[in-house]
């Protein structure tokens, strides 16, 4: 029986997560299907209709909060954030993950900085604060409450726009659209932009890595959650697999 994967969100045409996990599972010789679907809510119901065939879901906005009521188990990391941007099926049960951390910490893996900067104040952003917790982490956001809370709960302490941008690091988690409007001049960090459909935003700064990247690590940890039921440890064939995704949303090696 060929095993049914799918990403719920809204809006959700933009993804690119079809494209990465059906290369991903060709990549391994896996029969195995994934579609988008539309789903601005109500995810509970929507699992209910699901078969036995259906073994994962990749959950994006507005999913990854209600995605953790949905859930009979959850892991740390997914409970420590306060998103789930995974379900797995496993005994008939689904359990929750967070791999949005490791697509942030192995986007940034070969780039060396002390100060973080994040913009934003939702679940990625959260998954930043835990992503970096190890490092001096500044947050802004146009709520300063909301932005308040996350240093509460992750460290780090609330900043101005400017303070942030200053960083080594920034982290935007800020809507498509939003980061440009922002920036009044030259950065000497690098930038990553969760938003990955932002064009040019990343010239203000000395460098930029693609939100892309984040997209493609996450979905590596997904892929290991899919087939093994762990995130931890690579796959067998992890630099085929690897090779395949970037390929899928012509990325380079």
């Amino acid at each position: 029986m060929t095993s049914n994967y799918a990403v719920l969100g809204s809006p959700i045409a933009h993804s690119k997560s079809p494209a990465l996990h059906r290369a991903a599972f060709a990549a391994s010789g896996i029969e195995a299907s994934y579609v988008a679907h539309e789903l601005a809510g109500d995810l509970a119901n929507y699992i209910s209709t699901l078969n036995e065939s259906w073994q994962g879901l990749s959950l994006t906005m507005p999913l990854k909060e209600e995605a953790l009521d949905v859930a009979e188990q959850l892991h740390p990391l997914a409970i420590s954030t306060r998103a789930a941007n995974t379900l797995i099926r496993v005994s008939g049960a689904w359990l929750g993950y967070n791999t949005d951390v490791l697509g942030l910490q192995q986007a940034v893996s070969n780039q060396t900085f002390e100060t973080v900067g994040i913009l934003g104040n939702g679940a990625t952003a959260r998954s930043a604060a835990v992503a970096f917790e190890d490092y001096q982490v500044l947050v802004w956001a146009r709520n300063t409450d909301r932005a308040m809370a996350i240093t509460e709960s992750y460290g780090g302490r609330v900043s101005s726009l400017d303070d942030a941008l200053s960083c080594d690091l920034v982290v935007s988690t800020l809507p498509a659209g939003a980061l440009e409007p922002l920036l009044h001049g030259t950065y000497q960090g690098v930038l990553i932009d969760a938003a990955y459909a932002n064009k040019g935003t990343g010239s203000r700064f000395t460098s930029s890595i693609s939100g892309l990247e984040m997209l493609l690590w996450q979905a590596v940890g997904q892929q290991r959650l899919f087939r093994t039921g762990q995130f931890e440890s690579p796959l067998e064939d992890e630099v085929a697999v690897l090779a395949a995704m970037r390929s899928a949303i012509g990325m380079g090696e």
